[in-house]
């Protein structure tokens, strides 16, 4: 009999991929073109700018592992761009911009053919929970549910909501706490290379990576798609 009682999934370029992967500039771009509140900064290059000293300025600021939810890198920008602007405007522009970022980045994302119908035969062999590294507050969630899939998973773990990313302990702490497991009885499968294999793995779990592009040919456990984790997980389930 199996021991597995769990598949841990990470998200994003796992189970929902986007049309175009972004650069810093296209996640910039996503809150300012549209926003409405262009016209406080000088052009795209100024705002592209802020947007990167505010990356820096909260990643020196907060603890190593730390997460927080994107208005706030938004605010940040706007505190170091605009500081003239009373706190009452500065929410409001930063809710303008985080918005405008939401809609532009959920309108790239989209589920390929091999997840959307290996999911549900996975699920019949385990149960299924969400691991991801994410910025926005409920959005992993909102994405799942936008593809047609939330209702495939017990659970949704997020760094926003924990505080704290992949791969610190404590987020794979908190799914293993949700499924009701131990490390032993999950398989983990994500693109990520130390997130999604070498971390999981090190706290005792069974990794899996999802290798897409051929980067990490000679890993033991390493598939290409959901087929490929269809037939892997059906044999070591038996």
């Amino acid at each position: 009999m199996s021991i597995f009682k769990y598949i841990f999934f990470d998200c994003m370029e796992t189970l929902v991929d986007l049309h175009v992967l972004p650069t810093s500039r296209d996640y910039a771009a996503w809150a300012f073109e549209g926003s409405g509140v262009e016209e406080l900064w000088e052009d795209f290059d100024a705002f592209h700018r802020y947007y990167i000293l505010s990356k820096k300025e909260l990643a020196s600021q907060l603890p190593e592992y730390a997460d927080y939810e994107m208005k706030l890198r938004f605010l940040q920008l706007i505190k170091l761009s605009l500081s003239e602007l009373g706190y009452g405007r500065m929410e409001a522009t930063a809710d303008r911009l985080r918005d405008n970022y939401w809609k532009k980045y959920k309108s790239v994302c989209y589920l390929r053919q091999d997840v959307r119908l290996a999911l549900p035969k996975l699920g019949k062999l385990l149960s299924m929970g969400v691991v991801s590294n994410f910025m926005v507050m409920g959005g992993i969630q909102e994405l799942l549910e936008l593809t047609g899939i939330r209702n495939q998973f017990e659970f949704v773990v997020t760094s926003v909501e924990e505080g704290v990313i992949k791969p610190h302990p404590a987020i794979y702490g908190k799914a293993l706490q949700l499924a009701g497991v131990k490390p032993e009885q999950v398989i983990f499968v994500g693109d990520d290379y130390i997130n999604d294999y070498i971390k999981p793995a090190e706290l005792g779990m069974y990794t899996i990576c999802l290798d897409r592009y051929d980067k990490h040919a000679g890993l033991e456990r390493r598939i290409r798609d959901f087929n490929e984790l269809e037939e892997l997980v059906g044999r070591i389930t038996i």
